[in-house]
């Protein structure tokens, strides 16, 4: 016979049980956040949160599921929180305070896919801001879904202009700043991208091991493709004997779902690549795209037209497509047939990044060496690109004669 009192208390002792967070980071600047957070968390029954000053840095490998970054004493909330994003794992529930009482900075914080929590706020209203966002990282809701890998798109403007060197460059400097990164090879045969990684062995993913198709993959399978190549910068690269389409289709795929694993994916799209590059894609896919040149006629014909392209789909879009230019000296100054004087005429703009000729950087590279790693002086442009790509201030200008003069030292 169905015993119905007894189904019902099995019923309710299936549920599982209401519970909160399992831990939380808390960076402060002041007491008083510190001892209103320690005090919720004692009163909730939740585990103790680990504390520490904000300026004493961040371990991505320790934080909890919620983290608290209090910025109280920040001159610039937006500013100093985007300093943070990069190092902050997408999957992560992440809570700003502050003073600035602006919709202008709600609204900067939730498209990089934080809370914000106005101070001063008392305990009730901390205790339920903490539990509507626990309830909603267990949903994968709210707007830490806006919390995706910035995309950049590293284009050459001609072949041999140095375009995939600078791309892992940029994404090893990614990376060992403490952002999870991804490099994306589009270069699907015969592609040297193992040689200048430094790991000769790193074998890409052939597409014919892939046996789901392309609407049955989801993100844990995309994951599983990459190619570990250092802490936070995997590789990837896929090849095969199937058409350009198809292996393009596969990457841009795998790119999709791999957006909340990492914080930035650079996407190399050497001049070289064996398809004709779609601008228009390209733009639709990227977040910033970094142009590299040469001083040379053809280099900079290629590039304008990019520009143009770019500038026409802002207009028609209402986007905001950044471009940085990246001037890449790959030969010594007077193999070129421009200055750069005349590189600025013809792209009626500064170039953001000027890389000096370095007669050293075949050696260095063959010995699995990372270039911005050897730079030295004041100037140090490999690592003034990958602060321009993460928010931080922009290099100070100076003289051709100065960069060339100052950046390698040996």
């Amino acid at each position: 016979m169905f015993d119905l009192a007894k189904a019902i208390s099995a019923n309710a002792k299936s549920e599982p049980e209401e519970r909160g967070p399992a831990g939380f980071s808390l960076f402060y600047q002041t007491p008083e956040c510190h001892n209103l957070v320690l005090e919720v968390c004692r009163f909730e029954g939740w585990p103790t949160p680990h504390c520490q000053r904000e300026s004493q840095g961040i371990n991505p490998e320790k934080l909890q599921d919620i983290v608290i970054l209090e910025l109280n004493d920040s001159d610039n909330v937006v500013a100093d929180a985007r300093q943070f994003a990069s190092q902050m794992p997408n999957k992560k529930g992440i809570i700003i305070i502050g003073k600035e009482d602006a919709i202008t900075t709600m609204r900067a914080l939730k498209e990089m896919g934080f809370y914000y929590l106005f101070w001063p706020v008392g305990k009730q209203e901390l205790t339920e801001f903490l539990h509507h966002v626990h309830a909603n990282q267990q949903k994968f809701s709210g707007v830490s879904q806006n919390r995706k890998a910035k995309r950049v798109a590293v284009v050459g403007s001609r072949g041999g202009c140095g375009n995939t060197l600078i791309a892992t460059e940029l994404a090893s400097a990614l990376a060992g700043s403490g952002a999870e990164t991804i490099l994306v090879d589009h270069k699907y045969c015969h592609s040297n991208i193992d040689i200048i990684l430094g790991q000769k062995d790193l074998a890409k993913q052939d597409v014919k091991n892939i046996s789901l198709q392309l609407h049955e993959l989801d993100e844990d399978a995309a994951f599983s493709y990459l190619a570990h190549v250092s802490r936070r910068l995997s590789l990837l690269g896929l090849t095969g004997d199937s058409p350009q389409k198809e292996l393009t289709e596969f990457s841009h795929t795998l790119c999709d779902l791999l957006l909340r694993r990492a914080n930035f994916l650079i996407e190399d799209y050497s001049a070289s690549i064996d398809f004709p590059l779609e601008v228009g894609t390209l733009i639709q896919r990227s977040d910033m795209i970094v142009l590299v040149l040469e001083p040379s006629v053809t280099s900079l014909r290629n590039g304008q037209q990019l520009l143009e392209a770019v500038a026409k789909h802002n207009l028609d879009s209402g986007d905001d497509t950044r471009v940085l230019l990246v001037a890449n000296y790959h030969r010594p100054e007077g193999a070129f047939s421009l200055s750069q004087q005349e590189m600025k005429q013809y792209m009626e703009r500064e170039m953001d990044i000027v890389i000096p000729f370095n007669k050293q950087t075949s050696h260095l590279v063959l010995e699995g060496r990372r270039l911005h790693k050897q730079e030295s002086g004041k100037q140090k442009p490999l690592t003034a690109l990958y602060r321009l790509i993460n928010g931080q201030l922009a290099p100070q200008k100076s003289s051709p004669l100065t960069l060339f003069k100052e950046v390698f030292k040996r």
